[in-house]
């Protein structure tokens, strides 16, 4: 085998993964915008008595697995009432314990939604908090649980 073969049989091996990588981020916004579409919605009576809700657009850079640095657009979730505000800011589609990363903007806690594919490649996520260095159990995000969420981060 020539030098040349060795090279290109690397690059084929390498390839898949680069593409996939790439298909992940390209996916990445709309599973965010799909969880943005429905906590609109567990949102919508609150928003009719004063709750805002905005996007606000920003931009992130980080690294896959294999190495590969991805720079890509995608929006924060705002929600604001008196006088407070509450930020989902995805800050990472390449996690360890996961398959993506929305930070919580809330008082005294490091909290965060993350994104985990079940064996069908069905989206499913989780709301889960660190304290004082301690990773809670995950709960599955429910209508319930992000009013919580809401509510405590606005002081509702």
């Amino acid at each position: 085998m020539s030098k040349a073969d060795e090279l290109a049989a690397k690059l084929k091996q390498t390839q898949p993964a680069h593409a996939d990588a790439a298909l992940e981020i390209d996916c990445w916004p709309a599973q965010v915008y799909a969880l943005y579409h429905r906590i609109e919605g567990w949102l919508l009576p609150v928003t009719e008595v004063g709750l805002k809700i905005r996007r606000n657009p920003t931009h992130v850079c980080e690294t896959s697995p294999d190495g590969e640095a991805h720079d890509y657009a995608i929006d924060q979730l705002v929600i604001e009432a008196n006088n407070q505000s509450l930020t989902f800011d995805p800050i990472a589609r390449f996690t360890e314990d996961g398959a993506g990363r929305v930070q919580i903007t809330l008082p005294d806690r490091n909290t965060y939604l993350l994104r985990t594919v079940d064996e069908h490649q069905e989206s499913h996520w989780w709301l889960q908090t660190v304290e004082t260095g301690q990773q809670l159990d995950a709960i599955a995000l429910t209508e319930n649980n992000l009013l919580q969420a809401v509510q405590e981060g606005l002081g509702l």
